[in-house]
């Protein structure tokens, strides 16, 4: 895209062209007499503000700051939206000018006179293409705005030329006709840009089309279990998007690495997003199974790798209270390993689709199982003091989630 200081400069060469141009008309319209050339100039004046009011927009409006660390992006659309009046000010000009000028016009060089817009005519139309190219480019709403607005000098033209023929062959009825026709056309590009200008600025969400890209890239991803939300906006040529997601992803690390691979894909299929904000969460589990590690006489041991026993139980999280649906207890195959025996046992415990690991006290001793559990995707809960009556009387369920 190009940046802001780019644009600014078009916009100011808009400024200087149409400045030209109004006191091209102006002289133009003195030499020939031509009262409805004369105002044509005084209209080619609002083109001028017009277009130095898109580029105040454009040079200021990507400063970032402590008050305002989004950036001034609207700026442009406050200059579009500024822009829209000068156009609904042309429109009620040339139809003025065509209804009311005609009757009185004082032509004394009808040819030169045409000939000189058809000129300046020329350049308006291949200097309005050339700042519109590069407004669609850089995707700018201000700078896209000034050109459509320059096209309307062209329609002036045609009125003032239908004006002077008119007035040269005796049909200056032609002009009232060609007026209203060009002033309704005028009036409908001013409509669209305030209509565009004031949904930006009340932040409407982004085009239909591009959340449905958006959505394919994020479907791409199989991690991706659910797209909870999908919301964006735009502001200025640049765009925000926030999104929340559910995803499947053993560890936080992995969750983040996810998040990343899916904000430079977006990026790079869209240039003109600023910012990508992806919340996540793990997927909400209706059953959950806890491991309990036990002594000989069956109670909850703070021996964790040496636990001889575990108790399985698998808990209804749906249920409110939670409800035990299944209890097991199995040997501990890792109790008498002397290596290896934190990784041997937590994997054994993922292989048991094992989510939450109760854990009755925090043993520095452990710190390796922990790393391992955690690893893997399984929870640790510290549950200080519980007895296994209070637990099977109370089994934990963390709001139907598992944390990464």
């Amino acid at each position: 895209m190009e940046d802001s200081r780019s644009l600014a400069r078009v916009a100011l060469l808009a400024a200087i062209f149409n400045l030209f141009l109004a006191a091209a008309k102006y002289a133009l319209g003195k030499y020939a007499g031509s009262l409805s050339l004369q105002a044509d100039a005084l209209h080619s004046l609002t083109d001028v503000i017009g277009s130095v009011s898109v580029f105040l927009g454009l040079k200021f409006s990507e400063r970032k700051n402590e008050s305002f660390p989004y950036g001034l992006y609207k700026l442009e659309n406050l200059a579009a939206l500024l822009t829209s009046g000068f156009i609904f000010v042309a429109a009620y000009e040339i139809l003025k000018n065509a209804l009311h000028a005609s009757s009185k016009l004082v032509v004394a060089n009808i040819p030169l006179a045409i000939l000189s817009l058809l000129i300046m005519t020329g350049a308006l139309w291949a200097f309005s293409r050339w700042e519109y190219s590069i407004a669609k480019k850089s995707g700018s709403p201000s700078l896209a705005a000034d050109a459509e607005h320059m096209k309307t000098e062209l329609f002036g033209t045609v009125v003032i030329v239908i004006g002077l023929l008119g007035g040269m062959f005796g049909y200056p009825w032609l002009d009232r006709i060609a007026a209203l026709v060009i002033a309704i056309i005028i009036f409908r590009i001013g409509w669209e840009i305030m209509i565009d200008s004031f949904k930006v600025l009340l932040d409407i969400g982004l085009e239909s089309e591009i959340i449905t890209q958006i959505t394919q890239i994020i479907n791409s991803f199989p991690e991706v279990v659910e797209i909870k939300s999908l919301a964006g906006r735009r502001s200025g040529r640049y765009r925000f998007l926030e999104i929340e997601l559910v995803l499947d992803a053993h560890t936080l690390e992995e969750a983040h690495e996810i998040v990343t691979m899916i904000e430079e894909e977006i990026y790079d299929r869209f240039p003109d997003i600023d910012r990508v904000i992806i919340h996540f969460e793990p997927p909400a589990l209706e059953e959950i199974k806890v491991a309990v590690p036990l002594d000989e006489k069956g109670q909850i041991t703070s021996h964790l790798g040496c636990a001889p026993y575990f108790l399985f139980l698998t808990i209804n999280c749906k249920k409110r209270p939670p409800e035990i649906v299944e209890q097991k207890r199995t040997s501990n195959p890792y109790c008498k390993e002397e290596k290896r025996r934190g990784v041997l046992l937590a994997e054994w415990l993922k292989e048991q689709n094992v989510n939450i690991f109760i854990v009755p006290s925090d043993d520095n001793k452990a710190r390796g199982l922990f790393y391992a559990l955690s690893s893997l995707g399984i929870k640790i809960l510290f549950r200080p003091d519980i007895s296994l009556e209070e637990l099977l009387k109370n089994p934990p369920c963390p709001k139907g989630k598992i944390n990464f």
